[in-house]
């Protein structure tokens, strides 16, 4: 598709975001939702156009990132609306289904930039730009690749005795994190990470979830552009809810659990910027 042609599906995508808002009803909850859809709605088009005047390569990822970003959080808010029932679901099918596409075809276009374009240190390797495999195409929820399984000890140095000493997993980091409560400890799996969870706190939620279950798999976690985004999508999708919110990561990432009854009682995070 010329650049063109999408500019003008990105505009004619916010012309129809402009009669949405409009028809949202008056209420506290019909307010909100219009002031969040106003902001992100309007904003991939002229993000995107500016990425066609960007100074150097990585600028024009970075532009049309920005763009991806606000087009999913438009798509969430579209969804939700349907959801709380603030606008029927006869009237949003069609432009839910021009916000899908324009997704698909902005994400599928940076993902062919980035596998060509990550410099050196950024934290990418090589195997998981290059190998499909390692990447979820056409992600609904901005899911970019698996970023870590996560396994809940009682004791990280008896855990690293198994994990690095016997298997040979390197190290990547260790942190504590969330005031204290927890320490997390990544080890490296080549096109992935280990991730070890040790509850430092004798009330935290892992202390009771280790004494029914002991060590073991707790959770995998996959990777995402916007954590803030994508949690906008899946409370959409009934897949998330809205509170807790966010919360920290390793590395100065942020990261979020699905409601486990969405999944079957499988434990699902996401985290990212």
């Amino acid at each position: 598709m010329k650049q063109s042609d999408l500019s003008e599906r990105l505009w004619s995508l916010a012309a129809r975001i402009g009669k949405v808002v409009d028809a949202l009803p008056d209420t506290r909850m019909g307010r909100h939702v219009a002031g969040q859809l106003v902001r992100c709605g309007t904003s991939s088009a002229p993000n995107y156009d500016e990425s066609g005047a960007a100074e150097s390569r990585d600028d024009f990822v970075h532009k049309l990132s920005i763009a991806l970003k606000e087009l999913r959080e438009t798509r969430g808010w579209l969804r939700f609306i349907v959801r709380t029932e603030l606008i029927t679901d006869t009237r949003m099918t069609e432009v839910i289904d021009e916000s899908d596409q324009l997704c698909r075809i902005l994400g599928k276009s940076l993902q062919t930039l980035r596998a060509t374009s990550e410099p050196p240190g950024s934290g990418f390797r090589k195997s998981e730009i290059t190998d499909s495999r390692l990447q979820i195409p056409d992600s609904v929820f901005g899911f970019l690749a698996l970023d870590h399984l996560a396994i809940a000890v009682p004791s990280t140095e008896e855990a690293l005795k198994i994990w690095r000493d016997k298997l040979g997993f390197p190290v990547i980091c260790s942190e504590v994190v969330n005031g204290g409560v927890v320490r997390l400890t990544h080890l490296d799996l080549g096109n992935t990470h280990l991730q070890l969870v040790e509850p430092l706190t004798p009330d935290h939620p892992l202390q009771t979830w280790l004494a029914k279950n002991g060590p073991g798999l707790h959770h995998f976690c996959l990777k995402v552009d916007n954590v803030g985004t994508s949690h906008a999508e899946l409370v959409a999708a009934g897949l998330a809810t809205i509170d807790p919110p966010p919360h920290q990561g390793t590395q100065g990432k942020r990261a979020l659990f699905l409601a486990k009854p969405a999944t079957q009682g499988v434990q699902m995070e996401i985290t990212g910027a």
